[in-house]
Parts: structure tokens; C-alpha cells; sequence
């Protein structure tokens, strides 16, 4: 069973951002680029850090890829190094690998590569920001399948239960769990209260579609 262990091969913003919280939260990481400068200024903050153009099948060759659980590619700013990336770790036998992408162009042929998960930074935080225009009070979103979200939802007017449940039942949305303004974590919705007040959360699950709108809620 392999250790709970990543590289990140590319260190920009994204990489570097990547690789850092990855490490905070327990997992063991490589962090590759072919600038000196990046990997230096990244070294003290992961597992491991090497030099490395990992667009040559030389440099691939030096590393036991198999080891980890995930290898990201996050080289977005250089598409032909970014797949040739690609190509040389699904040859080493890399299973799960995940790749950051430019464009849409790029997403549509590290796709039919075959890579596992394609990341598209820009376009998901446009999305997110738009989400966040249209619905203030939708403080984040996680897409778990084709057809399922889970949404953390704050507050934002005095509620009635009886508001709440009528709304979650007309989106058909299932309440996963509820922090009330005084709580400190969020915790299973056993008893609810009678009344929810500006700052309470919910989290809640869209069951039956691609996302979901979240009305603002009135007394």
C-alpha cells in the first residue's frame, strides 16, 4: 500500500501553493521544477524538493514514481512540456496523475490522454466567483459527482424551521449538519433548532442534479 505521498512537478503559484498545503495536512511531498530558484525557496517546506525537467524522459527515469499515491503535473504555462510530462510518467507506470491545465484546448488533450483529473484553477474560481455574485450566502462548493454538491451555506436573515425544511424539501436537498453562530464545529442535525439566526451554517447535499441555487431565506 503506498505511503500518503504526492509529487507536485511544476512549482508556480499553483504548484507551490499546492505542495505547501499538501504537506501542512500530513502528506509527504516531492516538489520538482527545473528552476533552481522555485525549488530552493520551496525546499524547507516539503519532504522533498529536486530539480529536475521533467519534460525529459531522463529525468523521469530517476525517480521511483510508483511510490506515490498521486503525481501532479502542474507545469500550466508551457503546454508541450506539460504533456510531454505526461507522456513520460504514464510510461514509468504513474496511475493516478492528475494534471493542471492552460486552456480548454489543453484540458481536451491531456483528457484524452487518459490523465485522471484535470485542474483548471482559472476556470474554477470564475465559477466560484460567479456562484459567490449570484449567492453570497453559498460560502463554498465541493462537486463530488456528476449529479452531487455539497454546499457550506451561512445564514443570512432570522430563519423559522419550518422556512428551512419547506426549502431544503423544494430543492431536495439533504441536511448533512448545522453549526449554530455559538457552536465552534459543525455537528450531525439530530435536533434542529426552532429558529436560525444571521451567522448559523448548514452544510447540505444536492442529490438529483448538477448543483443547485440556495434562496435567500426569509422569516
Amino acid at each position: 500500500m503506498k505511503r500518503n505521498r504526492i509529487a507536485v512537478i511544476g512549482l508556480g503559484r499553483f504548484g507551490h501553493s499546492l505542495a505547501i498545503e499538501a504537506q501542512k495536512n500530513g502528506i509527504e511531498v516531492l516538489a520538482v521544477d527545473r528552476s533552481e530558484h522555485l525549488v530552493n525557496d520551496i525546499a524547507d517546506h516539503v519532504s522533498e524538493a529536486m530539480i529536475a525537467d521533467c519534460s525529459n524522459p531522463k529525468a523521469i527515469a530517476v525517480v521511483d514514481w510508483l511510490q506515490f499515491s498521486t503525481v501532479v503535473v502542474a507545469i500550466g504555462s508551457d503546454i508541450k512540456n506539460s504533456m510531454m510530462a505526461v507522456i513520460h510518467l504514464q510510461e514509468a507506470g504513474v496511475q493516478n496523475l492528475w494534471c493542471k491545465v492552460q486552456d480548454r484546448y489543453h484540458a481536451a488533450l491531456v483528457s484524452r490522454m487518459g490523465v485522471q483529473k484535470v485542474i483548471s484553477p482559472e476556470e474554477e474560481m470564475g465559477r466560484s466567483v460567479g456562484r459567490a455574485l449570484r449567492h453570497p450566502d453559498i460560502l463554498q462548493q465541493m462537486h463530488l459527482t456528476e449529479n452531487q454538491y455539497i454546499a457550506e451555506i451561512k445564514i443570512m436573515n432570522v430563519v423559522e424551521q419550518r422556512s428551512l425544511l419547506t426549502t431544503l424539501k423544494s430543492q431536495d436537498l439533504l441536511l448533512i449538519a448545522l453549526k449554530l453562530k455559538k457552536q465552534t464545529e459543525f455537528e450531525s442535525p439530530k435536533d434542529l433548532p426552532n429558529r436560525f439566526h444571521p451567522g448559523d451554517k448548514v452544510l447540505v447535499m444536492s442529490r438529483t442534479r448538477e448543483g443547485f441555487t440556495w434562496p435567500s431565506l426569509q422569516s
